[in-house]
């Protein structure tokens, strides 16, 4: 496969390829959870896993590197490769990523001290001799080589950041110095055949000087511990106005670590550290830089884990590292899975006609009309002020629909174009009511002035966010002229173009189709067909739990509710709804689940044949919406774990007897925990093997699968604490079978 890299986005065999990636670290998550892990972020539409290469984790004296086993890095890449994934390589040697020393060696600190990460002749021959190894690792694996290996990264931040906790410094004082220390590793892997393109992220002044081939980094966290709560910015045209080459945010928080009170207190903090992530707002950073131009997106980190002893950082927990992750440690989805999920659903089919559109902050203005419910505000009136018009110059800033677009230059129907608006803030948002779209005629599908929706009013809930599409071209010679709705996804199925569009169930949706004809329509469910000419229609919807359907002769377009949306799994080439994660294929489908029910709504042309996996099985088929429901219970029985609790000063303690007999028949057997405390520990035998800050606000998840496969004594320290409450799950994945 070949690689290039245009100004605009990465090509790859001449194909345009948004890069929607998330960082998952081999070092924290157990070598026999790599591959169930990459397909879980695939399901939700990623196409990239990051990965940092930890020096600590492979010399841990010096002389002696060790790439085996659970540190197998080629095969944790060759993984990816299996997956169908491309892989971000980001080498350091100093990476922060929340390790220890930013994950140089303790030996070489020791040896070294101010003078790692620095231009001293010791230490660039053991960053030469490590650098080495990795180098032989990625060389076959290049994704022109046929590995999956599409992007380096060389050092990190340096010039810019150290490691916070443990007070390492952010290079030398010198750009000079930085500049040639750069320059160190990139003649490294030039002259050892690395070709990728370098991600830059490293602070060096002209680097288009010394490297040919390089990709924009960037990232946002918007809320973080580096400024309190932090929000998300405005819409801006400055980067895409001065671009020279694509940008991909290598770091845009999936989440955020949570230190414990600073305790020991850090110098550099003064403020309460350890936000609370909303899902909200990390889809808002998503829809941020999609509307800016970036042509990947990366999220750090996508999957909790736990560190290997002794090498978390300082100022965190030893052993979790619990950033809030949509996965968790023990593979469970948070609700910001689903959030990044409806954007990866989106990019998978609609990235290419995304990056061929280009940031506009002059195509539309968006403004809002009245209040929104009875008695919202004090007891304000539904048409109270309504005939003003409430532009973002006389709304207060934190109360305004933030919008950008992206268009492009045609002035045809197949031009797609989008309008990202944002209803959400970490300070909160209100219901914004009758939203209207005012758009010019520059770089867009028309020639006149327009003003969006036509039929019904655009509503915007608090705390939302929306990418309306203009001129999407479905299929040969159906096209989306406009929809309130958001598309979610485009496939075969039955011989037609599937297109999903999906929204909230609390507004009402306006879509308008420019077609062949109009006169073979069909529909199932509540929807309002507005023929207005031979080759237009307007279809007028409230999305309900099941979803509707309109057919043309060579389109089936899916209308559905949002959060039903998020429950969709890819099952061979069709989709099906559970809220039980699925995968597989047509005849073998595989389910994770927690609960002994189970019920799932399919997608498909005809009527499988079930044959077994499930007890007391109940099946049905609606032929007018081509969906096949299957219910029924599994096979279960929950340990029985005998807990005994007592309390020490101001820790409450539990403490049980934990073995192999636990895991039988099962994936895992899932500890949740509920405590105020301050922070918990949970030792086998005395040995640590879990903990976790900020009881009060985040569940506490520790999986028996590798502490359990020795019997011995689980005991659990929840500090300072007046209430703790656990719950026990078992994970197992269950098969359905089909003929």
């Amino acid at each position: 496969m070949n690689l290039t890299v245009q100004k605009d986005f990465l090509e790859i065999d001449g194909k345009p390829v948004f890069i929607y990636g998330g960082d998952l670290s081999y070092c924290r998550v157990p070598r026999r959870y790599w591959k169930e892990r990459m397909l879980q972020m695939k399901a939700a539409g990623l196409n990239t896993v990051t990965v940092y290469a930890v020096w600590a984790y492979h010399q841990e004296t010096p002389g002696k590197f060790d790439f085996e086993g659970e540190r197998d890095l080629a095969a944790f890449i060759d993984t990816i490769a299996e997956c169908g994934m491309y892989c971000i390589y980001r080498m350091g040697p100093f990476v922060h990523g929340e390790f220890h020393n930013g994950g140089l060696p303790q030996w070489l600190v020791d040896e070294l001290g101010t003078k790692a990460r620095t231009n001293d002749p010791q230490y660039l021959k053991y960053a030469e001799e490590y650098y080495n190894k990795l180098i032989e690792i990625a060389k076959p694996r290049q994704i022109q080589n046929g590995g999956p290996i599409i992007i380096i990264q060389l050092e990190n931040e340096l010039g810019s950041a150290g490691c916070k906790g443990d007070d390492l410094p952010r290079g030398s004082e010198s750009v000079e110095e930085n500049t040639k220390h750069l320059l160190f590793y990139k003649d490294l892997v030039t002259k050892n055949g690395i070709t990728v393109p370098v991600l830059d992220i490293n602070h060096i002044p002209d680097k288009e000087k010394y490297f040919d081939s390089l990709v924009d980094a960037g990232g946002l966290y918007p809320v973080n511990c580096f400024y309190c709560d932090g929000d998300l910015g405005d819409f801006s045209m400055n980067w895409w106005n001065n671009h020279t080459r694509p940008k991909i945010t290598i770091e845009t928080g999936g989440g955020m670590f949570v230190r414990y009170f600073d305790v020991p207190a850090y110098r550099n903090t003064n403020s309460f550290q350890g936000p609370l992530v909303p899902p909200e707002m990390i889809e808002g950073a998503l829809n941020l830089h999609l509307a800016e131009g970036c042509s990947g997106v990366n999220l750090y980190i996508f999957c909790d884990g736990q560190n290997p002893d002794d090498c978390g950082e300082s100022m965190l927990p030893a052993k979790n590292m619990n950033y809030q992750a949509p996965i968790s440690v023990v593979g469970r989805f948070r609700k910001s899975y689903y959030a990044v999920k409806r954007t990866g659903w989106f990019l998978r089919s609609f990235g290419q006609e995304l990056l061929k559109s280009s940031p506009s902050d002059n195509w539309a203005k968006v403004r809002y009309t009245g209040i929104a419910h009875p008695g919202e505000k004090n007891g304000g009136d539904l048409f109270n002020n309504y005939d003003t018009i409430r532009s973002e110059e006389q709304t207060d800033t934190t109360d305004q629909i933030k919008y950008q677009a992206r268009t492009t230059k045609g002035l045809n129907l197949s031009e797609s174009n989008f309008l990202f608006l944002r209803n959400a803030s970490n300070l909160g948002s209100s219901w914004k009511r009758d939203v209207k779209v005012l758009v010019t005629p520059s770089k867009l599908a028309c020639e006149v002035f327009q003003e969006y929706p036509k039929k019904t009013q655009l509503e915007m809930p608090p705390q939302t966010l929306k990418t309306m599409p203009f001129f999407v071209r479905l299929a040969k010679g159906n096209f989306l002229e406009y929809s309130t709705a958001e598309l979610l996804d485009k496939r075969e199925f039955n011989g037609k173009t599937q297109v999903v569009l999906c929204d909230s169930n609390e507004i009402m949706t306006e879509t308008r189709l420019v077609l062949p004809s109009v006169e073979n329509i069909r529909t199932a469910g509540n929807v309002l067909v507005m023929k207005e000419s031979p080759n237009t229609v307007t279809l007028i919807a409230k999305m309900e739990r099941f979803p509707i359907i309109v057919e043309t002769d060579d389109l089936r377009l899916v209308l559905m509710e949002k959060h039903y949306a998020e429950e969709l799994w890819d099952i061979g080439s069709f989709f099906a709804h559970s809220e039980t994660p699925l995968s597989g294929s047509e005849k073998e489908i595989k389910c994770l689940t927690e609960t002994e029910d189970f019920c799932m709504e399919w997608m498909t042309p005809q009527k499988p044949q079930f044959e077994s996996g499930l007890n007391n099985a109940e099946e049905s088929y609606d032929p007018e919406r081509s969906i096949y429901r299957l219910s029924g219970t599994f096979d279960w029985k929950t340990p029985e774990i005998a807990w005994k609790k007592s309390y020490s000063g101001e820790d409450i303690i539990m403490t049980a007897q934990v073995g192999p007999e636990l895991l039988e028949n099962c994936k895992d057997v899932v500890l949740t925990l509920h405590h105020d405390g301050m922070i918990g520990y949970a030792y086998l035998d005395g040995k640590l093997v879990s903990d976790h800050a900020y009881g009060k606000f985040l569940p506490w998840e520790i999986g028996l699968r590798g502490i359990a496969e020795t019997a011995g004594e689980l005991k659990i320290v929840c500090t300072k604490a007046t209430t703790c409450r656990l719950e026990t799950a078992v994970q197992r994945e269950m098969i359905l079978k089909f003929r």
